[in-house]
């Protein structure tokens, strides 16, 4: 009994004597306290007001300011008013294991909010930190007891009173523009996912990685998980510190793949990203067995490499006239700067409002640079695709269609066509007494003067040393029998001016028609056959119906 009432009085003296040093929330909007108001003490899990108020009272260190600390600490703040109002008090911690707050007055001590992170039935929310509600009556005067419990105090801890008006303006920003900037986060990960799902390609599932895992982390940073599902024994909040590893090693994979290191000479910069990828990746293992604060420091360390890496990389890659690099660049030249803000924010060398959300939103600019550097990899492999496709089908001597073309115009072939095998005369005779060089020569000529000839008729291929191939297609029957007679008389005439200029080459040929053939490979059979009628009877000096000219 003498116990309760010793407790009962010192909680009056208090009461007494908060009056000269209250704080006056009259005529104010906003009102910050702090940092240096708080004292540690051993309570892990209190159970009442008083127990509070006891160990508060019971220890004799200097107050401070929480930077870089951990475990419970307690902060008194005395408090006036002389209007009705509903107030919201932002205890600024980026993480909560515990908070509870406390209202002393004439009536006593009661518990009026749990904000701890893992508490689903919060008052008030607010990314990237805590709020609860406090509602004064007329003329109120008391103690506001606050409760923290944290494995790591990033920044000191100070306390804001936020009238009502202004608490849901800057709700409504920060929640808002959180929630878009983790959105477009991840939204921009399914689509780098989709096309990784679609290419094959490692560059696109390392962007997803870089860019999902950031948005998953900040997901769970700035609480959004937190709102709809509660761990029991785990505040999420820390998740997001724990994936930062995965996010900078996925990173730095996407920029070794986005610039093709991977297919290369090896330099001093792909080095250092191809193994500060895999560092950063067994931090995020090693994370899982440190104390909460060194992972906290190790990410800083991953995250300030990251930011000189970034920079080093974009400009060398952009000074190589890579144009990849100026989305690169300009994504991290924003998130660097964030980072670089949140850094010194943390470390107590640079004051801001949220510094969390600074990087957000830069992260979010960061990944859109991200996925239109990607989008611009692909542009650049999709063109080197085409052009190689390209070659694939041009004979690379004389720059027209090979047989790999010609199978691909044939599979689409119409009704009314002409086949035309070509064979140069005196090939060996011209290679074996001029040289190889000659032969080409004359190759490349022959090529010439078919494709002049031909201009307006059908398409050239070569498809052998000194074979090629003409593809004639008509509309009708009546155009196709005016085709077969023009392409023979334009045949004929490159073979005269061939002669011209080899006298001991020429243009041996048969044509054959649909008209004439159930499909394009009885056509290919019955041109050959005519082709070398022609040859043979050219090379005998024999009359032949066919002569160098075939009639359909």
């Amino acid at each position: 009994m003498l116990r309760l009432f010793s407790l009962y009085l010192c909680i009056l003296l208090t009461l007494l004597s908060f009056s000269t040093l209250a704080q006056s929330l009259n005529d104010e909007q906003i009102k910050k306290i702090g940092p240096a108001i708080w004292q540690q003490v051993n309570i892990k899990s209190p159970v009442s007001g008083e127990q509070i108020i006891s160990a508060y009272q019971n220890k004799q260190s200097p107050l401070v300011s929480l930077s870089e600390m951990r475990g419970p600490a307690v902060a008194k703040i005395p408090l006036s008013t002389l209007n009705e109002e509903r107030w919201f008090v932002l205890p600024q911690a980026n993480y909560l294991d515990g908070g509870f707050a406390y209202w002393q007055d004439t009536q006593g001590i009661r518990l009026i909010a749990d904000f701890s992170q893992g508490c689903l039935s919060q008052s008030a929310i607010i990314m990237h930190g805590q709020a609860f509600q406090l509602n004064l009556e007329t003329n109120s005067q008391g103690v506001l007891w606050l409760y923290l419990n944290a494995r790591h105090y990033a920044k000191p801890v100070s306390v804001t009173f936020l009238d009502e008006p202004t608490f849901i303006y800057q709700q409504f920003f920060i929640n808002s523009l959180s929630i878009m900037s983790i959105t477009i986060m991840l939204t921009l990960a399914c689509m780098a996912f989709i096309l990784y799902l679609k290419t094959g390609q490692n560059v696109a599932l390392y962007c997803a990685g870089y860019i999902g895992l950031h948005g998953i982390g900040w997901a769970f940073a700035a609480g959004v998980f937190g709102v709809f599902y509660s761990f029991k024994s785990i505040n999420s909040h820390y998740f997001g510190m724990y994936i930062f590893s995965f996010a900078i090693s996925s990173a730095s994979a996407f920029a070794y793949y986005l610039f093709n290191f991977h297919t290369v000479e090896k330099t001093r910069i792909s080095q250092f990203l191809k193994y500060f990828s895999y560092v950063a990746f067994i931090s995020g293992f090693i994370n899982l067995v440190l104390p909460f604060h060194w992972v906290f420091y190790l990410a800083h360390t991953l995250a300030a490499i990251w930011v000189v890496l970034t920079l080093v990389l974009g400009f060398k890659m952009l000074s190589l006239n890579d144009f990849r690099a100026k989305y690169f660049l300009t994504g991290n030249i924003v998130y660097s700067l964030s980072l670089v803000v949140f850094i010194l924010s943390h470390l107590n060398l640079f004051v801001t409002a949220s510094a969390e959300l600074w990087v957000l939103v830069a992260l979010a600019i960061d990944c859109i640079c991200i996925l239109l550097s990607l989008s611009e990899w692909l542009k650049i492999k999709q063109n080197d695709y085409i052009n190689a496709l390209e070659q694939s089908r041009i004979d690379p001597l004389t720059k027209v269609g090979n047989r790999l073309l010609l199978q691909e115009k044939l599979n689409s072939i119409g009704h009314y066509y002409l086949i035309v095998f070509i064979d140069c005369d005196g090939m060996k005779t011209i290679n074996d007494q001029l040289g190889h060089a000659s032969g080409d020569k004359l190759l490349i000529n022959v090529t010439e003067l078919i494709k002049k000839e031909l201009a307006n008729l059908g398409d050239v291929y070569r498809t052998g040393g000194d074979e090629f191939i003409c593809l004639c297609c008509a509309s009708s029957l009546n155009e196709l029998e005016k085709l077969a007679d023009n392409t023979s008389k334009a045949l004929n005439k490159a073979h005269i001016q061939l002669k011209q200029t080899w006298p001991q080459s020429g243009l041996s040929f048969g044509i054959a028609s649909s008209s004439e053939c159930t499909d394009y490979k009885a056509c290919f059979t019955l041109a050959d056959e005519r082709m070398y009628a022609a040859k043979y009877a050219r090379k005998n000096n024999t009359p032949t119906n066919h002569n160098t000219t075939q009639q359909i």
